[in-house]
Protein backbone atom coordinates (compact mmCIF):
# COMPACT_ATOMS: atom_id res chain seq x y z
CA UNK A 1 0.00 0.00 0.00
CA UNK A 2 2.60 2.41 1.06
CA UNK A 3 4.42 1.77 -2.38
CA UNK A 4 1.15 3.02 -4.29
CA UNK A 5 1.11 5.74 -1.94
CA UNK A 6 4.73 6.88 -3.16
CA UNK A 7 4.50 6.36 -7.10
CA UNK A 8 1.13 8.67 -7.00
CA UNK A 9 3.16 11.33 -5.02
CA UNK A 10 5.55 10.97 -7.39
CA UNK A 11 3.32 11.56 -10.49
CA UNK A 12 1.67 14.72 -8.85
CA UNK A 13 5.02 15.62 -8.20
CA UNK A 14 6.42 15.42 -11.11
CA UNK A 15 3.12 17.14 -13.39
CA UNK A 16 3.26 20.06 -10.82
CA UNK A 17 6.91 20.74 -12.03
CA UNK A 18 6.25 19.95 -15.56
CA UNK A 19 3.09 22.26 -16.05
CA UNK A 20 4.11 24.94 -13.23
CA UNK A 21 6.62 25.50 -16.51
CA UNK A 22 4.71 25.56 -19.11
CA UNK A 23 6.49 23.26 -21.37
CA UNK A 24 3.70 22.35 -23.78
CA UNK A 25 4.39 24.14 -26.82
CA UNK A 26 0.83 23.92 -28.78
CA UNK A 27 0.77 26.00 -31.76
CA UNK A 28 0.01 29.69 -32.68
CA UNK A 29 -0.32 30.28 -36.40
CA UNK A 30 -3.31 31.41 -37.64
CA UNK A 31 -3.41 34.08 -40.57
CA UNK A 32 -6.17 35.81 -42.47
CA UNK A 33 -6.15 36.63 -46.24
CA UNK A 34 -7.19 39.14 -48.56
CA UNK A 35 -10.83 37.53 -49.30
CA UNK A 36 -11.98 36.62 -45.57
CA UNK A 37 -10.51 33.05 -45.90
CA UNK A 38 -8.93 31.31 -42.42
CA UNK A 39 -5.86 29.65 -42.25
CA UNK A 40 -4.19 27.79 -39.04
CA UNK A 41 -2.58 25.18 -37.85
CA UNK A 42 -2.72 22.30 -35.28
CA UNK A 43 0.81 21.86 -34.95
CA UNK A 44 1.07 19.15 -37.89
CA UNK A 45 -1.71 20.44 -40.38
CA UNK A 46 -2.42 23.58 -41.64
CA UNK A 47 -6.47 23.78 -42.56
CA UNK A 48 -8.36 26.51 -44.01
CA UNK A 49 -11.78 27.96 -43.26
CA UNK A 50 -13.45 29.61 -46.77
CA UNK A 51 -15.88 32.77 -46.00
CA UNK A 52 -18.81 30.09 -46.59
CA UNK A 53 -17.16 28.48 -43.64
CA UNK A 54 -16.18 25.25 -45.24
CA UNK A 55 -13.43 23.59 -43.21
CA UNK A 56 -10.68 21.87 -45.16
CA UNK A 57 -7.29 20.59 -45.50
CA UNK A 58 -4.82 23.34 -46.90
CA UNK A 59 -1.27 21.83 -46.22
CA UNK A 60 -1.26 18.18 -45.38
CA UNK A 61 0.12 16.85 -41.66
CA UNK A 62 3.04 14.60 -41.01
CA UNK A 63 3.28 13.09 -38.25
CA UNK A 64 5.91 14.44 -35.89
CA UNK A 65 6.23 17.43 -38.46
CA UNK A 66 5.34 20.54 -36.21
CA UNK A 67 4.49 23.75 -38.00
CA UNK A 68 4.01 26.41 -34.94
CA UNK A 69 3.91 29.91 -36.71
CA UNK A 70 1.98 30.78 -40.04
CA UNK A 71 2.79 34.10 -41.64
CA UNK A 72 1.14 35.46 -45.01
CA UNK A 73 2.55 38.23 -47.64
CA UNK A 74 0.42 41.20 -49.54
CA UNK A 75 -0.47 38.21 -52.60
CA UNK A 76 -1.60 35.78 -49.49
CA UNK A 77 1.32 33.88 -50.15
CA UNK A 78 1.20 31.40 -46.84
CA UNK A 79 4.48 30.95 -45.26
CA UNK A 80 5.39 28.36 -42.39
CA UNK A 81 8.37 26.56 -40.83
CA UNK A 82 8.62 22.67 -40.35
CA UNK A 83 10.83 21.58 -37.31
CA UNK A 84 11.27 17.63 -37.13
CA UNK A 85 13.07 14.76 -35.15
CA UNK A 86 14.36 12.27 -37.67
CA UNK A 87 17.53 10.05 -37.25
CA UNK A 88 19.04 11.66 -34.14
CA UNK A 89 18.73 14.87 -35.87
CA UNK A 90 16.68 18.20 -35.40
CA UNK A 91 15.47 18.78 -39.23
CA UNK A 92 14.23 22.14 -40.22
CA UNK A 93 12.75 24.16 -43.42
CA UNK A 94 10.92 27.58 -44.60
CA UNK A 95 8.28 26.66 -46.99
CA UNK A 96 5.95 28.66 -48.94
CA UNK A 97 2.37 27.85 -50.21
CA UNK A 98 0.51 29.41 -52.67
CA UNK A 99 -3.33 30.53 -52.76
CA UNK A 100 -3.78 27.51 -55.17
CA UNK A 101 -1.74 25.18 -52.89
CA UNK A 102 1.34 25.00 -54.83
CA UNK A 103 3.91 24.42 -52.36
CA UNK A 104 7.96 24.92 -53.07
CA UNK A 105 10.95 25.73 -50.22
CA UNK A 106 12.96 28.77 -49.30
CA UNK A 107 14.86 26.54 -47.29
CA UNK A 108 14.54 23.17 -47.50
CA UNK A 109 14.51 20.46 -45.36
CA UNK A 110 18.17 20.56 -43.32
CA UNK A 111 19.67 19.57 -40.31
CA UNK A 112 22.12 22.35 -40.33
CA UNK A 113 20.44 25.78 -41.50
CA UNK A 114 21.91 29.08 -42.54
CA UNK A 115 21.64 31.25 -39.73
CA UNK A 116 18.34 33.25 -39.72
CA UNK A 117 16.39 31.50 -41.33
CA UNK A 118 12.72 32.22 -40.81
CA UNK A 119 9.40 32.23 -42.29
CA UNK A 120 9.09 35.99 -41.05
CA UNK A 121 9.86 38.34 -43.73
CA UNK A 122 8.70 41.80 -44.66
CA UNK A 123 7.66 43.36 -48.07
CA UNK A 124 11.97 43.48 -49.22
CA UNK A 125 12.35 39.83 -48.28
CA UNK A 126 14.29 39.91 -45.32
CA UNK A 127 13.85 37.55 -42.84
CA UNK A 128 13.51 37.84 -38.78
CA UNK A 129 14.34 35.32 -36.16
CA UNK A 130 14.82 35.60 -32.74
CA UNK A 131 18.09 33.52 -31.20
CA UNK A 132 17.63 33.09 -27.32
CA UNK A 133 18.27 30.00 -25.38
CA UNK A 134 15.93 30.19 -22.46
CA UNK A 135 17.91 27.69 -20.77
CA UNK A 136 20.90 29.76 -20.04
CA UNK A 137 19.17 33.35 -20.41
CA UNK A 138 22.59 34.85 -21.06
CA UNK A 139 21.57 36.90 -24.80
CA UNK A 140 18.39 37.26 -26.51
CA UNK A 141 19.07 38.49 -30.23
CA UNK A 142 16.64 39.35 -33.04
CA UNK A 143 18.46 38.85 -35.98
CA UNK A 144 17.31 40.07 -39.40
CA UNK A 145 18.69 38.26 -42.77
CA UNK A 146 18.36 40.42 -46.03
CA UNK A 147 17.59 38.26 -49.13
CA UNK A 148 21.40 37.47 -50.19
CA UNK A 149 22.13 36.16 -46.84
CA UNK A 150 24.19 38.82 -44.81
CA UNK A 151 22.59 38.91 -41.07
CA UNK A 152 22.94 41.38 -38.73
CA UNK A 153 21.49 41.96 -35.10
CA UNK A 154 19.00 44.41 -35.30
CA UNK A 155 17.86 44.48 -31.74
CA UNK A 156 18.87 43.41 -28.43
CA UNK A 157 21.79 41.80 -26.91
CA UNK A 158 22.42 40.84 -22.97
CA UNK A 159 19.09 38.94 -21.30
CA UNK A 160 16.98 41.60 -19.54
CA UNK A 161 14.61 43.98 -20.23
CA UNK A 162 15.52 47.14 -21.66
CA UNK A 163 14.33 50.03 -23.96
CA UNK A 164 16.53 51.50 -26.53
CA UNK A 165 18.11 50.87 -29.86
CA UNK A 166 20.11 48.46 -31.41
CA UNK A 167 22.98 46.06 -29.48
CA UNK A 168 21.09 48.69 -26.42
CA UNK A 169 17.95 47.15 -26.31
CA UNK A 170 17.12 44.04 -23.78
CA UNK A 171 14.61 41.50 -24.04
CA UNK A 172 14.10 38.51 -21.76
CA UNK A 173 11.76 35.08 -23.34
CA UNK A 174 10.30 36.26 -26.66
CA UNK A 175 7.30 34.13 -27.88
CA UNK A 176 4.91 35.45 -30.21
CA UNK A 177 5.70 37.79 -33.01
CA UNK A 178 3.73 40.05 -35.56
CA UNK A 179 4.19 42.69 -38.30
CA UNK A 180 2.43 46.04 -37.86
CA UNK A 181 0.75 48.35 -40.28
CA UNK A 182 3.52 50.19 -40.46
CA UNK A 183 5.85 47.33 -41.23
CA UNK A 184 7.32 47.50 -37.39
CA UNK A 185 7.51 43.97 -35.52
CA UNK A 186 5.84 43.53 -32.29
CA UNK A 187 7.04 40.82 -29.81
CA UNK A 188 5.30 39.20 -26.47
CA UNK A 189 8.24 39.06 -24.17
CA UNK A 190 7.94 37.97 -21.03
CA UNK A 191 5.14 39.59 -19.67
CA UNK A 192 5.51 42.34 -22.05
CA UNK A 193 4.60 43.88 -25.76
CA UNK A 194 7.58 45.25 -27.23
CA UNK A 195 7.73 46.86 -30.57
CA UNK A 196 10.51 47.17 -32.91
CA UNK A 197 10.78 49.45 -35.81
CA UNK A 198 13.27 48.81 -38.84
CA UNK A 199 16.03 50.88 -37.45
CA UNK A 200 15.97 48.69 -34.37
CA UNK A 201 14.55 51.06 -32.24
CA UNK A 202 12.36 49.34 -29.16
CA UNK A 203 9.80 50.35 -27.12
CA UNK A 204 7.33 48.50 -24.87
CA UNK A 205 4.20 48.91 -25.54
CA UNK A 206 2.34 47.70 -22.46
CA UNK A 207 3.82 45.62 -19.72
CA UNK A 208 2.82 43.54 -16.61
CA UNK A 209 0.23 41.95 -18.96
CA UNK A 210 -0.30 38.75 -16.63
CA UNK A 211 -1.91 40.31 -14.15
CA UNK A 212 -4.61 38.84 -12.58
CA UNK A 213 -8.07 39.83 -11.30
CA UNK A 214 -11.48 38.47 -9.11
CA UNK A 215 -12.99 37.35 -12.19
CA UNK A 216 -9.65 35.71 -13.67
CA UNK A 217 -10.73 31.41 -12.45
CA UNK A 218 -7.08 29.65 -11.15
CA UNK A 219 -5.17 27.60 -14.28
CA UNK A 220 -2.28 25.87 -14.62
CA UNK A 221 -1.00 26.13 -17.90
CA UNK A 222 1.46 28.83 -17.49
CA UNK A 223 2.10 28.49 -13.77
CA UNK A 224 1.55 30.81 -11.63
CA UNK A 225 2.57 34.10 -13.77
CA UNK A 226 0.82 32.89 -16.82
CA UNK A 227 2.30 33.33 -20.53
CA UNK A 228 2.00 35.42 -23.46
CA UNK A 229 1.43 33.66 -26.66
CA UNK A 230 0.39 34.57 -30.28
CA UNK A 231 -0.62 38.25 -30.84
CA UNK A 232 -1.46 40.65 -33.92
CA UNK A 233 -1.82 44.11 -34.71
CA UNK A 234 -4.94 45.95 -36.61
CA UNK A 235 -4.56 48.37 -39.30
CA UNK A 236 -5.28 51.38 -36.23
CA UNK A 237 -2.22 49.78 -34.20
CA UNK A 238 -4.41 48.67 -31.69
CA UNK A 239 -2.72 45.16 -30.74
CA UNK A 240 -4.29 41.70 -29.57
CA UNK A 241 -2.65 38.76 -27.78
CA UNK A 242 -3.43 35.77 -26.25
CA UNK A 243 -2.41 35.19 -22.62
CA UNK A 244 -2.76 31.47 -22.18
CA UNK A 245 -1.63 31.21 -19.09
CA UNK A 246 -4.36 33.20 -17.98
CA UNK A 247 -7.22 31.86 -20.58
CA UNK A 248 -7.70 35.36 -22.00
CA UNK A 249 -7.54 37.71 -24.86
CA UNK A 250 -6.10 40.83 -24.03
CA UNK A 251 -6.39 44.15 -26.43
CA UNK A 252 -3.39 47.12 -25.65
CA UNK A 253 -4.59 50.74 -27.25
CA UNK A 254 -2.36 53.73 -27.96
CA UNK A 255 -2.27 54.38 -23.86
CA UNK A 256 -0.42 50.93 -23.13
CA UNK A 257 -3.35 49.89 -20.76
CA UNK A 258 -4.49 46.22 -21.19
CA UNK A 259 -8.03 45.43 -21.65
CA UNK A 260 -9.46 41.58 -21.44
CA UNK A 261 -11.42 40.85 -24.71
CA UNK A 262 -12.61 37.16 -23.49
CA UNK A 263 -12.34 34.40 -21.04
CA UNK A 264 -12.05 30.78 -22.81
CA UNK A 265 -13.23 27.87 -19.96
CA UNK A 266 -10.89 24.53 -19.41
CA UNK A 267 -10.26 22.91 -20.78
CA UNK A 268 -9.29 25.48 -23.95
CA UNK A 269 -7.21 28.69 -24.12
CA UNK A 270 -6.29 31.03 -26.31
CA UNK A 271 -3.02 30.58 -28.36
CA UNK A 272 -3.36 33.14 -31.45
CA UNK A 273 -5.06 35.67 -32.95
CA UNK A 274 -5.50 37.15 -36.41
CA UNK A 275 -7.24 40.58 -36.80
CA UNK A 276 -9.07 41.23 -39.74
CA UNK A 277 -9.77 44.96 -41.82
CA UNK A 278 -13.83 44.73 -40.96
CA UNK A 279 -12.74 44.58 -37.64
CA UNK A 280 -13.63 41.39 -36.71
CA UNK A 281 -11.01 39.01 -34.40
CA UNK A 282 -10.31 35.48 -34.77
CA UNK A 283 -8.83 33.29 -32.11
CA UNK A 284 -6.89 29.82 -31.96
CA UNK A 285 -7.63 28.12 -29.21
CA UNK A 286 -5.88 24.78 -28.03
CA UNK A 287 -7.70 22.21 -25.81
CA UNK A 288 -5.52 20.64 -23.25
CA UNK A 289 -6.27 18.77 -19.51
CA UNK A 290 -3.25 17.06 -17.06
CA UNK A 291 -1.76 15.46 -17.57
CA UNK A 292 -1.18 14.68 -21.40
CA UNK A 293 -4.65 14.99 -22.95
CA UNK A 294 -4.85 17.08 -26.02
CA UNK A 295 -8.83 17.79 -27.03
CA UNK A 296 -7.94 19.74 -30.44
CA UNK A 297 -7.51 22.97 -31.67
CA UNK A 298 -10.46 24.83 -32.81
CA UNK A 299 -11.21 28.91 -33.94
CA UNK A 300 -13.53 31.52 -32.48
CA UNK A 301 -14.04 34.98 -34.42
CA UNK A 302 -15.34 38.28 -32.90
CA UNK A 303 -17.24 40.01 -35.30
CA UNK A 304 -17.13 44.13 -35.02
CA UNK A 305 -20.53 44.12 -33.50
CA UNK A 306 -19.80 41.82 -30.69
CA UNK A 307 -21.19 38.33 -32.08
CA UNK A 308 -18.88 35.41 -30.80
CA UNK A 309 -19.48 31.83 -32.40
CA UNK A 310 -16.79 28.85 -32.62
CA UNK A 311 -16.32 28.91 -36.79
CA UNK A 312 -14.27 25.22 -36.74
CA UNK A 313 -13.06 22.53 -34.84
CA UNK A 314 -10.52 20.15 -35.51
CA UNK A 315 -11.99 16.55 -35.25
CA UNK A 316 -15.48 18.07 -34.97
CA UNK A 317 -17.06 14.43 -34.95
CA UNK A 318 -19.29 12.89 -32.93
CA UNK A 319 -16.50 10.75 -31.24
CA UNK A 320 -14.30 14.15 -30.91
CA UNK A 321 -17.59 15.62 -28.97
CA UNK A 322 -17.68 13.27 -26.72
CA UNK A 323 -13.96 13.47 -25.97
CA UNK A 324 -13.99 17.17 -25.43
CA UNK A 325 -17.14 16.83 -23.10
CA UNK A 326 -15.25 14.41 -21.10
CA UNK A 327 -11.99 16.68 -21.74
CA UNK A 328 -13.76 20.09 -20.43
CA UNK A 329 -15.29 18.55 -17.02
CA UNK A 330 -11.58 17.04 -16.55
CA UNK A 331 -10.05 20.07 -16.96
CA UNK A 332 -12.63 22.13 -14.35
CA UNK A 333 -11.93 19.56 -11.66
CA UNK A 334 -8.28 19.27 -12.48
CA UNK A 335 -7.83 22.51 -11.97
CA UNK A 336 -10.36 23.23 -9.04
CA UNK A 337 -8.14 20.65 -6.95
CA UNK A 338 -4.79 21.30 -7.86
CA UNK A 339 -5.44 25.06 -7.87
CA UNK A 340 -3.72 25.63 -4.30
CA UNK A 341 -0.50 24.58 -5.80
CA UNK A 342 0.35 27.26 -8.60
CA UNK A 343 -1.76 30.14 -8.06
CA UNK A 344 0.34 33.16 -6.98
CA UNK A 345 3.20 32.77 -4.03
CA UNK A 346 1.15 29.65 -3.00
CA UNK A 347 3.20 27.17 -5.51
CA UNK A 348 6.07 27.16 -2.56
CA UNK A 349 3.72 25.84 -0.07
CA UNK A 350 2.47 23.27 -2.49
CA UNK A 351 5.74 21.70 -3.06
CA UNK A 352 7.08 22.27 0.49
CA UNK A 353 3.72 19.74 1.25
CA UNK A 354 4.57 17.36 -1.38
CA UNK A 355 8.26 17.45 -1.11
CA UNK A 356 7.78 16.49 2.79
CA UNK A 357 5.21 13.74 2.04
CA UNK A 358 7.12 12.28 -0.21
CA UNK A 359 10.43 12.29 1.95
CA UNK A 360 8.08 11.00 4.76
CA UNK A 361 7.09 8.41 2.25
CA UNK A 362 10.92 7.15 1.36
CA UNK A 363 12.28 7.35 4.80
CA UNK A 364 9.26 4.99 6.02
CA UNK A 365 9.81 2.49 3.20
CA UNK A 366 14.05 2.77 4.14
CA UNK A 367 12.95 2.23 8.07
CA UNK A 368 10.60 -0.87 7.15
CA UNK A 369 13.10 -2.65 4.59
CA UNK A 370 15.91 -2.14 7.78
CA UNK A 371 14.17 -3.78 10.24
CA UNK A 372 13.10 -6.88 8.01
CA UNK A 373 15.16 -10.34 9.49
Amino acid sequence: MKHKFVIVMLVLFTQLFMFSGADAHPATGIVLDRGGNVYFSDLETVWKIDKQGKFSVFRAGVSGRHVHELTIDAQDNIYGADISYVAEKWVSDVWKMTPGGNLSYLLAPTSDPPRGMSNWLDREGNMYLIDQNNHTNTQTLLLRRSPDGHVITLAGGAYGQQDGKGIAAKFRSVGGMAFGPDGSLYLTDGTAVRKVTMDGTVTTVGHDLTFRTSEDKPSLFGGSYGSLAGLSVNSSGTVYVADAGNRRLLRIAGDGKPAIVLRTEPPYFPNGVATSPDGSIYVLEVGFTLPSSWSGPRVRKIAADGENTIIATVGSDKLYSIKATVARSAGVSTESVLSFFVIGNRIKYGVAILGVTLLSAVVMLWRRRKQRP
